[in-house]
Protein backbone atom coordinates (compact mmCIF):
# COMPACT_ATOMS: atom_id res chain seq x y z
CA UNK A 1 0.00 0.00 0.00
CA UNK A 2 2.77 2.42 0.90
CA UNK A 3 4.64 1.62 -2.33
CA UNK A 4 1.52 2.37 -4.35
CA UNK A 5 1.11 5.71 -2.63
CA UNK A 6 4.76 6.56 -3.26
CA UNK A 7 4.47 5.57 -6.92
CA UNK A 8 1.35 7.69 -7.33
CA UNK A 9 3.06 10.64 -5.65
CA UNK A 10 6.06 10.28 -7.96
CA UNK A 11 3.78 10.18 -11.00
CA UNK A 12 1.94 13.31 -9.85
CA UNK A 13 5.24 15.16 -9.38
CA UNK A 14 6.37 14.08 -12.84
CA UNK A 15 3.09 15.31 -14.34
CA UNK A 16 3.46 18.71 -12.65
CA UNK A 17 7.06 18.98 -13.84
CA UNK A 18 6.04 18.14 -17.40
CA UNK A 19 3.27 20.77 -17.34
CA UNK A 20 5.75 23.40 -16.08
CA UNK A 21 8.18 22.52 -18.87
CA UNK A 22 5.45 22.65 -21.51
CA UNK A 23 4.33 26.04 -20.19
CA UNK A 24 7.91 27.35 -20.33
CA UNK A 25 8.25 26.15 -23.92
CA UNK A 26 4.98 27.90 -24.75
CA UNK A 27 6.36 31.14 -23.27
CA UNK A 28 9.47 30.67 -25.44
CA UNK A 29 7.26 30.40 -28.53
CA UNK A 30 5.36 33.56 -27.55
CA UNK A 31 8.51 35.51 -26.71
CA UNK A 32 7.56 35.95 -23.08
CA UNK A 33 9.99 33.43 -21.57
CA UNK A 34 12.16 34.94 -18.85
CA UNK A 35 9.69 37.64 -17.85
CA UNK A 36 7.79 37.64 -14.56
CA UNK A 37 4.14 36.71 -14.97
CA UNK A 38 3.13 39.17 -12.23
CA UNK A 39 5.10 42.35 -12.90
CA UNK A 40 6.42 41.73 -16.43
CA UNK A 41 10.00 42.53 -15.51
CA UNK A 42 12.85 40.25 -16.64
CA UNK A 43 13.65 37.37 -14.31
CA UNK A 44 17.29 37.33 -13.22
CA UNK A 45 19.37 35.05 -15.44
CA UNK A 46 20.84 33.23 -12.41
CA UNK A 47 17.33 32.41 -11.19
CA UNK A 48 16.43 30.99 -14.61
CA UNK A 49 19.66 28.98 -14.70
CA UNK A 50 18.78 27.47 -11.32
CA UNK A 51 15.16 26.71 -12.34
CA UNK A 52 14.46 27.22 -16.06
CA UNK A 53 10.69 26.92 -15.61
CA UNK A 54 10.34 29.58 -12.90
CA UNK A 55 7.60 32.11 -13.67
CA UNK A 56 8.15 34.87 -11.11
CA UNK A 57 10.96 37.25 -10.26
CA UNK A 58 12.34 37.09 -6.73
CA UNK A 59 10.35 40.10 -5.56
CA UNK A 60 7.02 38.78 -6.78
CA UNK A 61 7.73 35.28 -5.50
CA UNK A 62 8.52 36.68 -2.05
CA UNK A 63 5.38 38.83 -2.11
CA UNK A 64 3.24 35.74 -2.77
CA UNK A 65 4.77 33.90 0.20
CA UNK A 66 3.59 36.53 2.68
Amino acid sequence: MQQQAMAQNNRQRADVTLKRIEAALGRCDKGSYGYCLDCGEPIDRRRLEFDPVVTLCVGCAEAREV
